[in-house]
Order: structure tokens, then sequence, then C-alpha cells
């Protein structure tokens, strides 16, 4: 990995924090262990008739949002390394994470076997909770677009970029809310991966966002 520090405006022990080197592993069992469930949704999918997806919020305490989110050894620090490795951080949180959502609450209209699928697809993903993107009140989101372009996250890729994308994830939010949006799946598990997400992996690993 290239450097991954912070702008000093960021206050120094949580810039020491961020730029220590916790490996994935460790934040990711952390989230596992520590995490609450606050809802679980059926969401259907736009694009294709018969699909669906089981999406999740779930609450961390600040710092573990943080280590996760901004750390070097983070899950966006994954992408960034390559669109490989940010691959296999995302599968191994999810994995970790799925029992408790599937345990969580049963929906009518999504079978468990195709909750189980939608979290086990390729396409499903871990992110922070964006506002006006919730289902109920437990998991309106807390980020919102930032009003300027100063970064907080300096490594070299991220803070060049002029993609509104690049924009946003040069910045370095700490909330409590993450949320999990399976895969979108049929009865027979087949996945159908939204057009606006075909490229989520390459976008995070340039831009840091998606």
């Amino acid at each position: 990995m290239q450097s991954w520090q912070f702008a000093a405006h960021l206050e120094a022990t949580r810039r020491a924090r961020l730029e220590s080197a916790t490996a994935f592993a460790a934040i990711a069992a952390q989230i596992a262990r520590s995490m609450r469930v606050l809802c679980t949704h059926p969401d259907l999918c736009d694009e294709a008739t018969g699909y669906q997806r089981l999406v999740a919020c779930i609450s961390v305490d600040p710092e573990l949002f943080d280590l996760f989110f901004n750390a070097v050894g983070g899950y966006r620090g994954s992408y960034y390394t390559s669109q490989e490795a940010g691959g296999r951080a995302n599968a191994q949180l999810l994995e970790l994470v799925a029992p408790a959502l599937l345990a969580f609450k049963t929906h009518a209209e999504l079978p468990s076997s195709q909750a189980a699928s939608s979290l086990n697809a390729k396409s499903a993903k871990i992110w922070l909770a964006e506002v006006g993107k919730g289902f109920c009140p437990n998991c309106e989101g807390e980020w919102t677009t930032p009003q300027d372009g100063m970064a907080d996250i300096l490594n070299g890729r991220w803070e060049h970029g002029a993609e509104p994308k690049a924009k946003y994830g040069r910045k370095a939010p700490r909330f409590t809310k993450l949320r999990v949006l399976g895969g979108f799946v049929d009865q027979h598990s087949n996945e159908y991966v939204a057009t606006a997400k075909r490229e989520r992996a390459k976008h995070i690993h340039e831009y840091g966002w998606s």
C-alpha cells in the first residue's frame, strides 16, 4: 500500500489510531461480536422482476465504525489496495454477520433460503447508512453529501480526483450505522446486479466511494 495518512485538521489521537496497522480480520470480528441489529427489510429490484434482496442496518461504536470505514487496514483501505483485496474483506465481514441478520426477523415475502442466498451473493455489500435510503426510523441514514471538497484522507489518489465520488471518498466520516445490502436474487438463487453497481469495486478503488 502507498502512504495512507490523515489531514492535520483531524484530532491527533484519532489520526494515530486510524494510521495503525490494525488488520481487517480483527475489525470484522469486533463488528460481528459487538454489533446491534436494528432492522431487516426485503427490497424488490427496480430493474429485474422477481429479484429481491435482504437489507439490514446495524449499529456499532463510533470508534469501531471509524476503524472499519477509514483506517488504513479497514474496508475502504482494502479496496484501495486492490479491487480483489476489497472483495475479500467484504466477503469476510458478510460471512461473519450473516447469521445474526438472518436470525433477526422472518419476512413472509422473502423466504429464509432466498434471504440467505441474497447475503451470500457476490454483489452483497456493506456500507455506511446514507440519508434518504432507509426503510424505517431505525435505519434512517446518518451520512449526507459533504459541502466542501477538503480532504481528510491523504493517500495519493482519492484527494486528487475530480470526480464527485472522489470528493466523497476523501472524507473520513465517523458515525454508528452500517447498512448491509444483500445481492438481488430470485427464488432459484440466480443473481442480478444493478446497473449502477456493476463497477462498485473499481469505483471504491479509484475514488474511495461508490
